[in-house]
């Protein structure tokens, strides 16, 4: 928006910020949860606060501060695949350890359904850091998208 003309819209950044904007949303709705969970230390606490920075570092690499180098978003996404997707896998993985601690009874609700699309999504964010298929990258954004949503309607039993 600031820059339209120097700076070029690509159709998978912008998937890949609506994603992340619902994961956000996802994210601080489960992290309600915590407030049942009774004994708390430092490490969970560090935990939790590392998870929430992995939404601030995956926003970081979709709005990077200065893109000269490259030619426009689709080359940055492109330049910076490895990255991004690496930082998508490690954001998926530590959601599924954050489900585990929020304890057995939570675990139960959700057991018809977990782990396996976090699983699914972990293993797709590491294939889409090393192959440069548009047309893997497009599917693969198509999936995160429709879990997320799955993921709000099933698990918040709402939208």
């Amino acid at each position: 928006m600031q820059h339209p003309g120097r700076v070029h819209v690509y159709s998978l950044h912008i998937g890949w910020v609506v994603f992340l904007l619902l994961e956000v949303q996802r994210f601080w709705w489960f992290e309600y949860t915590l407030a049942s969970v009774t004994e708390w230390n430092f490490a969970r606490y560090a935990f939790v606060t590392g998870y929430a920075a992995l939404h601030f570092f995956l926003a970081t690499m979709l709005f990077p501060d200065d893109m000269s180098e490259f030619n426009g978003y689709k080359g940055y996404m492109e330049a910076r695949r490895g990255w991004f997707f690496s930082l998508v896998a490690a954001l998926l993985t530590v959601d599924l350890i954050d489900t585990l601690l929020k304890g057995k009874q939570y675990y139960e609700h959700l057991a018809l359904a977990f782990p396996g699309p976090e699983v699914t999504l972990i293993t797709g964010a590491i294939i889409a850091a090393n192959i440069k298929s548009k047309t893997y990258h497009k599917l693969y954004l198509l999936l995160c998208l429709s879990a997320q949503i799955l993921l709000i309607v099933f698990r918040t039993g709402s939208f």
